[in-house]
């Protein structure tokens, strides 16, 4: 087990997925001026669904003749119980008589009386943008002071948190790159991310920081990562079967966010804090050393007496349980 010895090739790993995210998100920005593709919900305009008489349509035609009448539109379908919907996003208006107009333009059979047009204005959106990073930021805050409070240590603490940053990043770039939009679905995905995280890593941390005394440092990863890892494969099965059996698109986009950030938690939890844990405590072991010979040589003594009497002790227990 070469690569959980040595910690620093750990962390290049995890240094490797931090600068992709933080390069894919910067770009994003810099071509459109937002990290994220906010959607609708975060900055105003037009969303009209129509439920259609087929199940497929033309969408690059359909969207070719909305982007002529109104401006920018976004056009994708979605399918559930009642059929298949096209569904129209801009940030102008639209109204009834437009629809009726894109979709005889383009030749598809539909009922006037299935056209849904729901409008968020501007400074609505705005506002919601602004309570969403609110909450991404309290939520943070809070999970900061639970861990700081339960492990009272300043590097194991903030090792979990960066952890639970660095998947968040993760699932952000790729939401960029598969053209998954922020809107209060995909919002709601990235704050479950947090909790997803923080388990397994705080699982780690007890284990190496609170259970010394079970195994060696080595021993107590591997123990770790088979509970871990079996934790989030088996809730990357659950979320890549909602995704693919869902006929929803808020559904898909939820789950293919999480699915996201599972896969970058494989990385941060047992590369990235596997590397940081095991340098903590190496450093930790070192500081001992060097305190324990500044002692005056008696008590070094006591001590080296009371604990070859404390594994004796344990010995004869094994035995006695052993018979």
């Amino acid at each position: 087990m070469k690569m959980i010895t040595d910690y620093k090739k750990l962390l290049l790993i995890s240094f490797i997925l931090i600068f992709f995210s933080v390069g894919v998100l910067g770009y994003n920005y810099s071509m459109t001026g937002e990290v994220l593709d906010k959607s609708i919900d975060f900055k105003g305009g037009t969303v009209a669904s129509v439920i259609l008489a087929e199940d497929t349509v033309d969408v690059s035609k359909i969207e070719d003749i909305a982007n002529e009448k109104i401006g920018s539109v976004v056009v994708r379908t979605s399918k559930d119980n009642e059929g298949t919907s096209i569904i129209l996003e801009s940030e102008n208006v639209i109204q009834d008589k437009d629809i009726v107009e894109i979709l005889d333009s383009a030749g598809v059979a539909y009922n006037s009386d299935d056209i849904n047009i729901q409008s968020v204005g501007a400074a609505l959106g705005a506002e919601f943008m602004k309570q969403a990073i609110v909450a991404v930021l309290f939520a943070f805050g809070l999970m900061a002071i639970i861990i700081f409070l339960t492990f009272k240590t300043f590097i194991p603490s903030i090792a979990i948190i960066s952890s639970a940053t660095v998947d968040i990043l993760f699932a952000m770039a790729l939401m960029v790159i598969f053209g998954v939009s922020l809107n209060l679905g995909t919002l709601a995905a990235l704050l479950l991310l947090i909790g997803y995280s923080v388990d397994t890593d705080i699982l780690l941390t007890t284990r190496l920081i609170k259970r010394k005394g079970e195994g060696t440092l080595d021993e107590r990863v591997m123990s770790s990562m088979k509970t871990g890892v079996t934790m989030t494969t088996s809730a990357l099965v659950a979320f890549t079967t909602l995704y693919l059996i869902s006929t929803s698109t808020m559904l898909d986009q939820i789950a293919l966010v999480i699915i996201f950030g599972l896969l970058a938690d494989y990385v941060t939890t047992w590369f990235q804090n596997v590397g940081l844990l095991r340098w903590y405590l190496r450093d930790e072991e070192k500081k001992e050393e060097v305190a324990e010979k500044k002692k005056p040589r008696y008590i070094r003594r006591q001590k080296k007496t009371k604990n070859s009497k404390t594994n004796k002790n344990k010995k004869q227990t094994k035995k006695g349980k052993k018979k």
